[in-house]
């Protein structure tokens, strides 16, 4: 089999799974790793699919537009103090038996960071940061969120998920927004991110919010909730005071920590 021929097979291949190893593509391909290897070279360099811990997942550009600026490693090194504190925080309302949602962002990696092992919990998450942090913990059982690969947010996901996290009841979730402000809720700035952040909060019994006192009074461009819908609010002790009666007058708790 040509080279073409076999690129374009391997990547119809990863077209159908929610991700690969290089050895089972081998398999299928009926031919080496190393083959395998040299090939999906060609689709990572085109932007048509990444390799994570040796397996590779389908990334078509139509769908792989990123929010522009943002980057998970930056991230980890803003506020990462207080990231640590408020993960240590929310990972201390669990309770065995809990099922939680899991957010996305390196907040709620500081939370999975902060779980005790061998806890009875089942765990939902949708980003590959956090699912890192998780398979460490040996939990009751962890649910993964799955599709395509947004590298500068780890986040997978995809419409053929909804159905599936849609059947799906929490005690708790964890939510991670990327700015709020008094009049115009909680937002996030893309779509994908949305649609994960609305499937925790349609169905989960508690919702709380990780957040750092920097993205109080900001706004971003997708809107995916309003205050009403929130329980609880973990932050920092940068928190401005009128955002602590605001939060208070709405009836919500916050732990500032």
């Amino acid at each position: 089999m040509a080279q073409k021929e076999r690129i374009e097979k391997l990547k119809n291949i990863l077209m159908k799974t929610n991700g690969s190893a290089i050895k089972d593509l081998a398999t299928e391909l009926e031919v080496t790793e190393m083959t395998v290897r040299r090939d999906l070279k060609k689709l990572i360099d085109s932007g048509d699919a990444v390799l994570l811990r040796g397996v590779a997942v389908y990334r078509p550009k139509a769908v792989s537009v990123e929010a522009p600026l943002y980057s998970i490693r930056e991230e980890k090194e803003k506020m990462s103090d207080e990231k640590e504190r408020i993960g240590k925080a929310a990972a201390a309302l669990l309770e065995p038996g809990d099922v939680v949602f899991l957010d996305v962002g390196t907040t709620v990696e500081r939370m999975a960071a902060s779980i005790e092992k061998n806890m009875h919990l089942t765990a939902v998450c949708f980003a590959f940061n956090t699912m890192v942090e998780l398979q460490k913990k040996n939990l009751s059982q962890i649910i993964m969120g799955g599709g395509y690969y947004h590298p500068t947010s780890e986040v997978f996901e995809s419409e053929a998920m909804v159905p599936i996290m849609n059947g799906l009841r929490a005690t708790k979730a964890f939510i991670a927004p990327s700015a709020c402000d008094m009049d115009q809720g909680l937002t996030c700035p893309a779509q994908y991110d949305k649609t994960i952040k609305r499937l925790e909060i349609n169905n989960s019994k508690r919702r709380i919010l990780l957040i750092t006192s920097q993205k109080f009074d900001t706004i971003k461009s997708t809107a995916f909730a309003s205050w009403d819908e929130i329980d609880q609010v973990i932050t920092d002790s940068g928190i401005p005071d009128r955002w602590k009666k605001f939060l208070s007058d709405k009836g919500i708790e916050v732990k500032i920590v």
